[in-house]
C-alpha cells in the first residue's frame, strides 16, 4: 500500500492494487463494514436512473473516467447510470446546477475537485457556493500535476528552470490549472522574468505550442502528459504531487527538492487542494440513505477485477478515497489554508 499524506486510499489501474479502506456495501451500512455481495441491490436507488454528469465536453479525462465506472456503478446500485455532458465555465455550470438538484441520489457528477475548489477559494465569478455545499461520494482519481518541457528544449531539468531568465509557461487561460500552477511556481521561486502565455484553446493546443517552441513549459495533469512523456517528446521536470507519479517515476516531487519555509508552505497548500482530485459528488443535503448507498457502491467497484483491467488498459488509474475522508481530511483543511496561497489563487482569476 502506498500511503500519501494523511489520506488512506486505494490506488489501482496502472499502479499496484491496494485497498486501504474497508468500505460499506450498498444499503446504508456503516463504513466500517465490508461491502455486501453483488446480489444485494442498493434499495434507495433500485429501479431508478442515475445521471452522472460530466462538466466538460466528451472525450477528455473526466468523460473517460465517468464512462469507465458508470456500468459497474450501475451494477452495484442495481440500476442504470447514464453519463451526461454539461460543459461550461470550467465545470462550474454543471456544479451550480447540481448543488440544488433533488437529493435522492439520482443526480451526481464527477467534479474537477482542484479547479472547483480554487474557484471557490478565490471567490471567482460563478463559484459563490461553499465547498461543503456538496455531498462527497468518493474520489475516483488523483489530480497529480507534472511540469514538462519539449525534449529538444534547452530546459531539461528543474535546475534549468531555476536558473532561467524569461521562461514561458503555456496556459489555456486565467483560472485554469495550467495557469494557477505556473503562477504559484513563479511566486514561490521568484523565476526571473517568467511569464504565462495564454490564449490557447486547451492543453492540446498548449502541447502543440510546446513542440513548436512557442512556449517553454506546460504544467498539466500527469495522466494527460503520459503519452508525450512515454514517446520522449516531452521531458518531465517536476511533479506537484504527494509522491512520485507513475507517468514520470524518475521525476522528483516538490517535497524532494530543497525548499524554503515559504516555498514549502505554498506548495503544500496547493497539494492540499489537489488532493480532492476527481471526486464523485452529489447535491447539497443529499438524503442520507442515498448517499450511503452511492458511497458503498463506489467503494465496492474499486475492487472489481474487470474494472481494474479496463482502467489499466485505458491508462486511467483509479485512486479511491472515501467521501467521508474527503470531507474530513481535505475539505476540512481548506479553512486553514494560508493567506499567501489564497492571494496567489485570487490573482490567477
Amino acid at each position: 500500500m502506498r500511503k500519501k499524506s494523511t489520506l488512506r486510499r486505494s490506488t489501482v489501474g496502472v499502479l499496484s492494487v491496494a485497498i486501504s479502506v474497508a468500505v460499506a456495501g450498498c444499503g446504508g451500512a456503516s463504513s466500517a463494514t465490508q461491502p455486501q455481495s453483488s446480489d444485494d441491490a442498493c434499495k434507495p436507488l433500485k429501479g431508478k436512473t442515475v445521471s452522472l454528469v460530466v462538466p466538460f465536453d466528451p472525450g477528455g479525462g473526466y468523460d473517460s473516467y465517468a464512462r469507465l465506472i458508470a456500468p459497474k456503478l450501475g451494477d452495484a446500485l442495481g440500476t442504470q447510470v447514464i453519463v451526461k455532458n454539461q460543459p461550461g465555465a470550467g465545470g462550474l455550470v454543471a456544479i451550480n446546477s447540481l448543488i440544488n438538484a433533488k437529493g435522492d441520489g439520482t443526480q451526481i457528477a464527477i467534479m474537477n475537485g482542484a479547479g472547483t475548489a480554487a474557484s471557490v477559494l478565490a471567490g471567482a465569478e460563478g463559484a459563490k457556493f461553499p465547498m461543503d455545499d456538496l455531498s462527497y461520494i468518493g474520489r475516483v482519481a488523483e489530480n497529480n500535476t507534472v511540469l514538462v518541457s519539449a525534449a529538444d528544449s534547452k530546459y531539461q531539468s528543474w535546475k534549468d528552470i531555476l536558473a532561467s531568465d524569461g521562461f514561458r509557461f503555456g496556459s489555456s487561460g486565467r483560472g485554469s490549472s495550467d495557469y494557477i500552477t505556473p503562477a504559484l511556481l513563479i511566486e514561490a521561486f521568484g523565476l526571473k522574468n517568467a511569464e504565462i502565455v495564454t490564449g490557447f484553446g486547451g492543453q492540446s493546443e498548449v502541447a502543440l505550442a510546446l513542440m513548436q517552441g512557442n512556449v517553454d513549459g506546460l504544467a498539466g495533469p500527469a495522466d494527460s502528459r503520459r503519452a508525450g512523456i512515454a514517446s520522449k517528446e516531452q521531458t518531465p521536470l517536476l511533479s506537484i504531487a504527494s509522491a512520485r507519479v507513475p507517468e514520470a517515476p524518475d521525476t522528483a516531487v516538490f517535497s524532494e527538492i530543497e525548499l524554503t519555509e515559504r516555498q514549502k508552505m505554498l506548495l503544500t497548500a496547493h497539494q492540499t487542494v489537489n488532493e480532492l482530485g476527481r471526486p464523485l459528488v452529489g447535491p447539497k443535503n443529499m438524503e442520507p440513505a442515498a448517499l450511503e448507498c452511492l458511497r458503498g457502491a463506489l467503494g465496492k467497484i474499486v475492487e472489481d477485477k474487470e474494472l481494474l483491467a479496463q482502467a489499466e488498459k485505458q491508462f486511467r488509474p483509479l485512486s479511491y478515497v472515501s467521501g467521508k475522508e474527503l470531507e474530513d481530511d481535505v475539505i476540512g483543511k481548506f479553512k486553514d489554508l494560508p493567506e499567501d496561497y489564497l492571494s496567489v489563487l485570487k490573482a490567477s482569476f
